[in-house]
């Protein structure tokens, strides 16, 4: 049997790894760290078929001075880190036109439609379903004048026919009579998943492909040359021999490949994670993106899990909790929080190529070598439908989705 090295196991790597080993391949995840405990960790827990606006649209240019120069909870950056990447936002922005935006929106909702069905069939596998509520995705805006600049984005979904409700402020208190705060309108988009806790649902991915004889490898990859029509890997700790290596590693595939003279269009956004015990049961399925204020949260039980917006800085910065500090004052105008669970503020860091896309396919320097990474901020939607069209590439099968916007030939690298 052929035999492949992941370098990744987040829940990108994971899922990929379980494709593979039902296609009849010999498969080992290679990780320092605890598989699905760092980018994969702190996210929002949701599932959908409904992420299609990517982050550099043509409303991101309208709103560019007032995120640069403004404060806002939903941004912040280090200016440091913008002038040592300047070429990679100038490239960026590049992509800030309506036909980038439409084009992507459909590619990503061939893959995510894929990859929620990819999903399901992985939730009854690894009997997950305790782990599941649904719908398990709702946008909530505060005013008007916030849901009338959704406008945009509803245009999208309309145009690939995505099925969701829109919530007038009286069923929104109805529906949810937790929420402090009036809310002016809603989006709930109906076939989505929100995952009660998505380390546990990496876990429950782990140990089914462990049960499938996958491999483990607890150590980081130092370097890896083909050599006699195979790979040869060093990590920390011993040498190994694979016929394929996949790179998953998220923020860090843009290092690992650089080692192989790959120049990969990537940067991150850098985001926090908080949970909180609340002073009574909350009763609330969806996760909550709470637009206008640039958050997004999610309940289970007597427990609030809370995530901020975006931070543009050094992979290896230190920490700056003003941001998740100021969200978590606005929660409590939301939800009526008791007491802070974790010990400090979580930091993880979302893989973001220049055009937003992932990069899902062949390398195109080197044999035997496929990447699968840079889903921003819905690798957890996209993870399970990526893996399946991955391997369906290294098989030589026919794709089930159209391939070009993730094609990684599409970046002169």
């Amino acid at each position: 049997m052929k035999s492949i090295l992941i370098i990744g196991s987040g829940i990108v790597g994971i899922c990929s790894g379980i494709e593979l080993i039902n296609r009849g391949f010999t498969v080992t995840l290679m990780d320092p760290n605890k598989p699905g405990s760092k980018t994969s960790y702190g996210n929002a827990g949701v599932i959908t078929d409904a992420s299609l606006m990517i982050v550099n649209n043509p409303q991101l240019l309208k709103s560019l001075f007032s995120l640069i120069f403004e404060k806002n909870i939903a941004f912040r950056y280090s200016i440091l880190f913008v002038l040592a990447r300047l070429t990679w936002i100038m490239s960026f922005l590049m992509f800030c036109s309506k036909k980038h935006m439409e084009k992507s929106g459909n590619a990503l909702r061939e893959l995510q439609v894929l990859s929620l069905e990819c999903h399901k069939k992985l939730i009854k596998v690894t009997s997950s379903e305790e782990n599941v509520t649904k719908p398990g995705w709702l946008k909530l805006f505060k005013t008007k004048e916030g849901f009338d600049k959704y406008g945009t984005e509803i245009s999208l979904l309309n145009k690939n026919k995505v099925d969701y409700s829109i919530l007038e402020s009286d069923q929104i208190k109805k529906k949810y009579p937790d929420l402090k705060e009036c809310f002016f309108r809603g989006i709930i988009f109906t076939n989505s998943l929100r995952i009660k806790s998505p380390q546990k649902l990496s876990d429950s991915y782990f140990n089914y492909f462990k049960k499938m004889n996958g491999k483990f490898i607890n150590e980081s990859c130092e370097s890896f040359k083909f050599i006699n029509n195979k790979w040869s890997v060093n990590s920390n700790k011993g040498s190994y021999n694979f016929e394929h290596i996949i790179i998953s590693a998220g923020p860090w595939s843009k290092k690992i490949l650089s080692e192989l003279g790959y120049n990969i269009p990537l940067a991150w956004e850098k985001g926090y994670h908080h949970q909180f015990s609340t002073k009574k049961n909350i009763s609330i399925n969806p996760a909550i993106h709470d637009v206008e204020g640039g958050f997004v949260y999610s309940s289970n039980g007597d427990e609030v899990r809370v995530t901020s917006g975006v931070e543009l800085n050094f992979l290896n910065a230190k920490k700056n909790i003003e941001q998740i500090k100021e969200v978590v004052c606005r929660l409590k105008k939301i939800i009526p929080l008791k007491k802070q669970l974790t010990k400090e503020a979580w930091l993880g860091s979302r893989p973001t190529i220049a055009d937003s896309m992932p990069m899902i396919g062949k390398a195109p320097k080197h044999k035997k070598l496929w990447f699968n990474f840079g889903h921003n901020h819905i690798g957890l939607s996209t993870s399970a439908g990526s893996a399946k069209v991955l391997g369906e590439m290294i098989e030589g099968k026919k794709v089930s989705i159209k391939i070009d916007s993730f094609l990684p030939s599409r970046f002169k690298l």
